[in-house]
């Protein structure tokens, strides 16, 4: 996944003048190919993940798009307040790339976890939040960034759940049989939480967006219960789903059901299911 992204990344900058590409020591080698289009526009930071994202927003502000890579808890935790006021307050565009999110980096301790990275980015104003499932999904994603460049971000995984085993897309949900319950799974760790618990996920999520809370208060105010499982922190979400002026009118009935990893109780871990599951939050909310 992280491969593809970087290639389709160099291949767009033949044609994109206006791409910047700027990495924290991460993916030097597979953007080899775009060092030698414009080594003016593609940067190793190293580990100054902070003045790279300040970097960034000049970029930004000079009319063109950077793009900046590296591990999660770096990119995001340690340059927060960077997002949070050349992004989030002055409205300048960029794309986030991360690879480590969650627990990816089992093995390496506690520098290296974060769950916490979406519900900081959503905080921070970012709108545009992708999770790929797969190859596919991350060449898909990246292309309609590139294109619309927005201040977005796009979490690889180390996990790669193939289309044949992929539940649909919660976009495609048609109400039928008046089905009371539903299951979600967003972004593919949550197939690996879903194995554990023995859940069978009904659909999947790959971005989080205005579009999808519409969806989840359309579906809720049906009268349809949600569960909704993820390898990360979910403390963001009702904060969307109450931010619509609307809000009370939309939704009538139903509960949501929210499972989700928070933090590890170990240092190091053979398996990444270990961290995911040693604290677990099912917190359970009714909407009216």
């Amino acid at each position: 996944m992280r491969n593809k992204v970087l290639e389709t990344i160099s291949e767009s900058f033949k044609i994109d003048e206006k791409l910047y590409l700027l990495l924290g020591d991460l993916g030097v080698f597979q953007s080899r190919k775009a060092f030698e289009i414009d080594d003016y526009r593609c940067i190793n930071y190293g580990i100054m993940e902070q003045s790279m994202i300040g970097f960034a927003a000049g970029i930004s502000i000079a009319n063109c798009y950077p793009i900046a890579y590296s591990i999660t808890p770096f990119i995001v935790e340690r340059c927060y307040e960077q997002l949070k006021l050349d992004f989030g307050y002055n409205e300048n565009k960029l794309l986030i790339i991360s690879a480590g999110g969650s627990f990816d980096y089992n093995k390496l301790g506690p520098t290296h976890y974060c769950p916490n990275d979406i519900s900081l980015l959503i905080k921070a104003n970012c709108k545009n939040i992708f999770l790929p499932w797969n190859e596919k999904d991350a060449e898909k994603f990246i292309l309609s960034i590139i294109k619309k460049k927005a201040y977005s971000y796009l979490r690889l995984s180390s996990e790669e759940i193939n289309e044949i085993i992929k539940p649909r897309d919660i976009s495609e949900f048609i109400e039928l049989n008046k089905v009371e319950n539903i299951i979600i799974g967003l972004g593919p760790d949550s197939f690996l939480l879903s194995n554990y618990l023995k859940l069978k996920l009904d659909y999947s999520v790959s971005i989080i967006d205005d579009n999808l809370i519409e969806l989840i208060k359309k579906i809720i105010s049906k009268g349809i219960n949600i569960t909704i499982l993820a390898g990360f922190n979910l403390d963001f979400l009702l904060n969307l789903l109450s931010s619509n002026s609307n809000n009370k009118n939309l939704i009538k009935s139903g509960y949501l059901n929210l499972i989700y990893s928070l933090d590890s109780k170990f240092d190091t871990s053979e398996e990444k299911i270990t961290h995911l599951t040693s604290n677990i939050k099912n917190n359970k909310f009714f909407l009216k």
